[in-house]
C-alpha cells in the first residue's frame, strides 16, 4: 500500500491532525519515498518560531502571537501531529523543508466528523483520503479554504520544478480542493509574508494534559 499519493513528481501525503496514526505515516513515507525535500500546511510567517519549538523537542512549546484584533493565537506543538515530525525529520536529515501555507486571521473553527484514523492502519492511506473525497464531492470550499490550497497549490508547483521528490502534508479536509488547484496553473498570492512578535513559551506539564491531543 502507498504511503503517500504521487501525483506528478509530488507525493501528497493528507493526515489528520495531532493524530499519531499520521505522524506514523509521515516517518514511514521518509523511509520508504525518500523525498528530496517536505512542505508543511504551516504559513512562512511562523516558520523561524515552529523551527525553533521543534528543535526544543522532547521539551514541548507554544508558538503564540497577537493578531490584528489583539487576540492572542496559540498553537501547541505536539510530537504526534504529522506536521511536527515532518519538520522534525527534515531537520535531522537534512532534508529541506518549506511553509506553504498562507497566514490567515479569523479562520473559521469548523469541525468535521473523520473515521477513527486507526482505520488508517487497516485500509491503507489510498483508500482512506479516496473515501473522504468522494464524500466531500460537490460541497463547496470556505472562501478562506479556497485562498489557502490555492497558496499551497502554487508553492508546490513552484517546488515541484526545483524537486524531483517533494513530500507535501496537509490536513485530509484540502485534499479535494488542493487536487483542484494542482490542475491548473496558480498566481504567486497575496498575502501577509512577515508578522511581528511570534514567540515560543514552554507549556507546563499540568497544562500538556489539558491540551494534548494524545494521552
Amino acid at each position: 500500500r502507498p504511503v503517500a499519493l504521487p501525483h506528478e513528481n509530488l507525493l501528497l501525503l493528507p493526515i489528520l491532525h495531532g493524530r499519531l496514526e499520521c505522524a506514523a505515516l509521515v516517518r514511514q513515507a521518509f523511509e520508504t519515498q525518500q523525498p528530496d525535500a517536505v512542505a508543511v500546511e504551516l504559513p512562512a510567517t511562523l516558520e523561524a518560531a515552529v523551527l525553533q519549538a521543534v528543535a526544543r523537542l522532547p521539551l514541548l512549546s507554544v508558538v503564540y502571537y497577537q493578531d490584528s484584533r489583539g487576540q492572542t493565537v496559540y498553537w501547541p506543538l505536539e510530537p504526534t501531529d504529522p506536521l511536527v515530525e515532518a519538520i522534525r525529520l527534515g531537520a535531522a536529515g537534512e532534508v529541506p523543508v518549506y511553509f506553504i501555507d498562507r497566514d490567515m486571521e479569523n479562520y473559521p473553527r469548523v469541525r468535521e466528523a473523520f473515521p477513527d484514523p486507526y482505520a488508517l492502519t487497516k485500509v491503507g492511506l489510498a483508500a482512506y483520503a479516496e473515501a473522504y473525497r468522494v464524500t466531500a464531492a460537490g460541497l463547496e470550499p470556505l472562501p478562506p479554504d479556497l485562498l489557502r490550497e490555492q497558496a499551497m497549490a502554487y508553492h508546490l508547483q513552484k517546488l515541484s520544478r526545483q524537486y524531483r521528490r517533494l513530500l507535501a502534508v496537509f490536513g485530509l479536509t484540502h485534499y479535494p480542493g488542493l487536487l483542484r488547484q494542482l490542475s491548473q496553473p496558480q498566481a504567486q498570492p497575496l498575502a501577509k509574508i512577515r508578522r511581528a512578535g511570534v514567540q515560543v513559551a514552554h507549556l507546563a506539564e499540568d497544562s500538556s494534559r489539558e491540551i494534548l491531543t494524545e494521552i
